[in-house]
């Protein structure tokens, strides 16, 4: 796959810098400068309280074909970015795109030799609820079935949303290794279910390049992710 052909499959262009504010025009290349910053990424783990969100998803969304809980986390992180375009940003071979219809990379763990499988969902933002639970299913059996472990392409790594899933874990921090190159691309990932008094907690990593993502960029992002997964908006 070569880089106009990703951008054709993910809806990419080339990022128009001067339209950008001026931080952003400072820190997209200050952070991916070896001689200035030796690691980019920064992570935290937040205790998500999804009471609401449970109590709506059971109602409203659980009758639906294919429906889980964790689907439904994936398919609102990659529609949130829709409002949040620097979520969508990606650093491709030292030049920076935007891609309006990114992919969204999941391992999955199944055991045996293989260990690990994965999957690439794409076509998730366009997709409504109904349209994208079958097809995750279809997709986690796909990955379920394979003998193998097949890598994606470096474009496809460096270029989707990554979400993953750690059901049995309720972890209060968690640190993952970063790659040799930052591509700006978020990375999600969900841990055990948990109860404290009344409320329903799921604790949530997230790992961000600082390059074109940061704390203050992530509030207004969470806060856009917690009221939709509740059916606020």
């Amino acid at each position: 796959m070569t880089v106009n052909d990703f951008l054709d499959r993910y809806a990419g262009r080339k990022l128009d810098l001067e339209s950008l504010s001026s931080y952003e025009q400072w820190a997209l290349p200050f952070f991916h400068r070896t001689d200035a910053v030796k690691e980019p990424h920064l992570q935290m783990t937040l205790q998500l309280d999804i009471t609401e969100a449970l109590v709506y998803y059971r109602k409203e969304v659980k009758p639906l074909a294919g429906a889980t809980f964790t689907g439904y986390l994936i398919w609102h992180l990659a529609q949130t970015s829709q409002g949040h375009p620097c979520f969508r940003y990606r650093c491709i071979e030292g030049e920076w795109y935007i891609l309006d219809n990114p992919p969204v990379f999941t391992p999955i763990a199944i055991g045996g030799d293989a260990r690990f499988s994965e999957t690439l969902l794409e076509n998730v933002i366009p997709a409504t609820l109904a349209e994208f639970f079958p097809y995750y299913q279809s997709q986690l059996e796909r990955a379920r079935n394979r003998e193998d472990f097949q890598p994606l392409s470096n474009l496809e790594w460096g270029g989707a949303l990554f979400v993953g899933n750690l059901p049995n874990l309720q972890f209060s921090g968690f640190s993952l290794h970063m790659p040799a190159t930052s591509t700006g691309r978020p990375y999600f990932y969900f841990g055990k279910r948990y109860q404290q008094g009344d409320r329903d907690f799921i604790p949530m990593l997230v790992t961000f390049d600082h390059a074109n993502l940061d704390p203050f960029v992530l509030s207004p992002f969470m806060e856009d992710f917690e009221a939709a997964i509740a059916g606020k908006v």
